[in-house]
C-alpha cells in the first residue's frame, strides 16, 4: 500500500483521486499475476525473469553469515508493523527476518506498530513546521528515531562481540536511518541540541545501510513527510558519511510502469499515482516498485545501486494493509541474496 499516498491526506486531499485508488479491484489484479512485457512500457507489469544475472538463492549463490558478519537491524517502512517482517502476513517465504536468520545472520527488529505511524503524523499536525513544509525528523519521527536505536542496542547486547551493525531499512526507514546515522536522534534527547550536521554527532556504531525501495528524494509540492526527507537530504547529502567508512546501498524493483489512463483501481493506475506523490508530474510511464518510482529510490549520489527486475515494494498487496502479496518483494528468500551479497 502507499503509505506516502495516506500520509499525504493529512494535507491534501486529492491523491487518491488521481490514483483511483480502490482496493477491491486492486487485490484482484494483484492476485492476477499479469505477465505483462518484460519491457519497460506504459502501464506494464514487469515479471521476474525466469534466468538472470541476479543472485538467487541456490546453494551456489546463497550469501552466509561469517563470524565477521555484523547483526542485522531491520528499519520498518512508513505504516509497517515489526510483525510484517517477521510473519510477512502469513508468508514464510516472504518474511524478511526468516530469510536473513535462515543464512545465519543475527537479525533484530526496530518495534513499532502500524498506529504509531498515524499517532506521529496527528501530533505534528499541531507543530508549526508541519504547515510549513519545514520539519525536521523530530515532528512526526522522533519516536522512530528513538525505537531504531534501541533496536541497536539490543542487537549489539544480544551480540557481544559485535561493535557495530549493519541496518535494513525498507521504504521511508531508508531515509530514516540516514538521519539515524546522523545523530538526529539528539534532537529527541538533548534539549536545544544544535540543527545541523555539524552540530550532530555520527552514530558511530552503524557500518552499512542497505536501504529498499526508500524514497531518498520527495516532491517538494506533494511532499508527504511535510520537509523532513528534504532537511535529512540538506543536512546529510548522499553518501555523506562513506569517507568515515559507511556503506550505502540502494536497492529499487523494476516492476510497474505507471499508466494514468488504465482502468480505474488497477495496478498501473495506482502505481502512476504513487510515484506522482513521490516524485511529482503524473507518474505516466514511470517505472518502479509499484509504490516507489526508481529515480527516487536510486537518488542517493555515491551509493551503489541494485536494480531488480520484478521486484515488489511491499509483502502485503497494494492499496491493502493485511493481504499478502503473491508477487516477489525486496524481503522475499529467492530476493535477499541479490543484494545482501553487498554488505
Amino acid at each position: 500500500f502507499s503509505f506516502y499516498a495516506y500520509a499525504t491526506m493529512f494535507a491534501s486531499s486529492s491523491t487518491a483521486a488521481r490514483a483511483g485508488l480502490s482496493t477491491t479491484p486492486l487485490r484482484r489484479a494483484a492476485r492476477a499475476r499479469a505477465p505483462g512485457p518484460t519491457r519497460a512500457a506504459s502501464g506494464s507489469v514487469i515479471p521476474r525473469p525466469v534466468s538472470s544475472d541476479d543472485a538467487t538463492s541456490s546453494s551456489s549463490s546463497r550469501v552466509l553469515a561469517t563470524p565477521s558478519s555484523r547483526p542485522i537491524v531491520i528499519a520498518p517502512g512508513f505504516g509497517n508493523d515489526s510483525l510484517d517482517y517477521e510473519h510477512a502476513l502469513g508468508r514464510g517465504d516472504a518474511s524478511l527476518v526468516q530469510s536473513l536468520t535462515s543464512r545465519g545472520f543475527a537479525v533484530h527488529v526496530a518495534r513499532v506498530e502500524r498506529k504509531d505511524w498515524f499517532i506521529g503524523i496527528l501530533k505534528s499536525i499541531l507543530t508549526k513546521g508541519f504547515w510549513l513544509n519545514a520539519c525536521t525528523t523530530t515532528e512526526s519521527y522522533g519516536w522512530y528515531l528513538s525505537r531504531l536505536d534501541e533496536a541497536v542496542n539490543q542487537a549489539l547486547e544480544a551480540n557481544p562481540d559485535a561493535r557495530e551493525v549493519d541496518i535494513v531499512a525498507h521504504s521511508a526507514g531508508g531515509w530514516l536511518a540516514r538521519a539515524y546515522i546522523g545523530g538526529a536522534l539528539a534532537l529527541v534527547t538533548t534539549p536545544n541540541a544544535e540543527c545541523s550536521a555539524a552540530g550532530l554527532s555520527r552514530e558511530t556504531r552503524v557500518r552499512s545501510l542497505i536501504s529498499l525501495g526508500t524514497p531518498h528524494i520527495q516532491d517538494a509540492k506533494a511532499d508527504p513527510t511535510r520537509g523532513a526527507s528534504k532537511w535529512v537530504n540538506d543536512t546529510w547529502p548522499g553518501t555523506y558519511f562513506a569517507s568515515d567508512g559507511v556503506k550505502y546501498v540502494c536497492v529499487a524493483g523494476r516492476a510497474v510502469v505507471g499508466d494514468v489512463a488504465s482502468e480505474k483501481g488497477s495496478i498501473t493506475r495506482y502505481a502512476s499515482g504513487s510515484y506522482a506523490v513521490v516524485a511529482g508530474g503524473d507518474g505516466n510511464g514511470v517505472c518502479g516498485d509499484a509504490v516507489v518510482p526508481n529515480s527516487a529510490a536510486l537518488a542517493l549520489e555515491g551509493a551503489e545501486n541494485v536494480l531488480l527486475d520484478g521486484v515488489w515494494h511491499s509483502m502485503s498487496t497494494v492499496g491493502t494493509f493485511d493481504a499478502a502479496s503473491s508477487y516477489p518483494w525486496y524481503g522475499s528468500d529467492d530476493i535477499v541474496d541479490s543484494w545482501l551479497a553487498k554488505l
